[in-house]
């Protein structure tokens, strides 16, 4: 047998041996009953503002039920799991634009620099709304008014011991309502995990750490939440991606699961579903709330993404994302 011939294995590493403890089903269960049974300082009797920031952003993961954690492999990464933009060896620019509930519209627009010491990112999101109708004290009508939230994301994320990313963001928050507004600070980190000689990832973040939002005399917490992922190839064509997600103030947790189909090297369809819809939407949301699907093409160093979601009595949800690598 010559050296070209001659197949190399790759051993796994300490943090494969660690990674693979901490993703046997008892330890999930146990982080599971953690997330539903939270301290008493995490069970505030208030519910969290800044709701914008639940809201997904790309139609890939949307089409995969948010499920994004442990795949996180592309600019989304700002949003799921900043740990993943470790993991980019290309600059990626990415757009989506949503056309979201109750003539709302969502935009994400972000960006990944890979560098020889980590990855940089920058993203915004923008939840827009526009034209409302005033009312005064006596419930007559006044002039129309407009409202938006901001979110200005900057993220770096490093690869360590070959298969492991970590990272963080930080993210100035800015919300308008008419002539009225307030901001906040919130940070966010991650980490993933890809293991050596076996299509699993795993992945872990914690969203939206801040002091919150003030309006007025009213401070509302952000929407602290607490993410465990995990994302399987199987035969190189299809995957699969399941996220357990817990809102801390909303004291909620919600279950997310996605696949993907590589129909061809260039075409890709997907479906998902989360349990996020029914939880706040209850019955507006319709019997097939939660779930979506779409698809995803690629052409070279381009792609495009798009993405339906049904919303029952509120609604439909769709979004187009492009994207390219140089």
């Amino acid at each position: 047998m010559t050296n070209n011939e001659q197949k190399t294995t790759i051993k796994p590493c300490w943090i494969d041996h660690l990674a693979m403890a901490l993703g046997r089903p008892g330890v999930f269960i146990l982080a599971f009953g953690f997330l539903l049974i939270p301290s008493q300082w995490l069970v505030a009797a208030i519910n969290s503002g800044a709701a914008f920031l639940k809201i997904d952003t790309g139609a890939r993961p949307t089409a995969m039920g948010g499920a994004y954690t442990a795949l996180a492999d592309d600019v989304n990464a700002l949003y799921y799991n900043p740990g993943g933009l470790g993991n980019l060896r290309q600059r990626e620019l990415g757009a989506t634009h949503t056309k979201w509930l109750m003539n709302t519209t969502f935009d994400f627009l972000g960006y990944a620099h890979p560098l020889k010491k980590g990855t940089f990112g920058l993203g915004v999101t923008r939840l827009s709304i526009g034209g409302h109708e005033g009312r005064d004290a006596n419930r007559q009508a006044t002039s129309s008014y407009d409202a938006s939230d901001t979110a200005y994301t900057i993220g770096y994320s490093r690869r360590l011991a070959g298969r492991t990313s970590m990272g963080g963001n930080f993210k100035y928050l800015q919300s308008r309502i008419g002539d009225y507004s307030a901001s906040a600070v919130a940070f966010d980190a991650g980490a993933l995990h890809q293991f050596g000689g076996m299509p699993l990832a795993l992945g872990v973040s914690v969203l939206n750490m801040g002091k919150g939002m003030t309006y007025l005399d009213q401070t509302d917490p952000l929407p602290l939440t607490l993410s465990l992922g995990a994302a399987y190839r199987l035969g190189g064509m299809f995957q699969v991606t399941t996220d357990i997600r817990h809102d801390v103030y909303d004291k909620q947790t919600s279950l997310g699961f996605g696949t993907e189909y590589a129909l061809m090297p260039r075409f890709s369809i997907r479906a998902g579903y989360t349990s996020f819809a029914s939880r706040n939407f209850g019955g507006a949301a319709g019997a097939i709330g939660g779930f979506g699907g779409g698809f995803g093409l690629k052409l070279g160093r381009y792609r495009a993404d798009y993405t339906f979601t049904p919303f029952g009595a509120l609604g439909n949800a769709q979004r187009l994302s492009l994207g390219a690598r140089f």
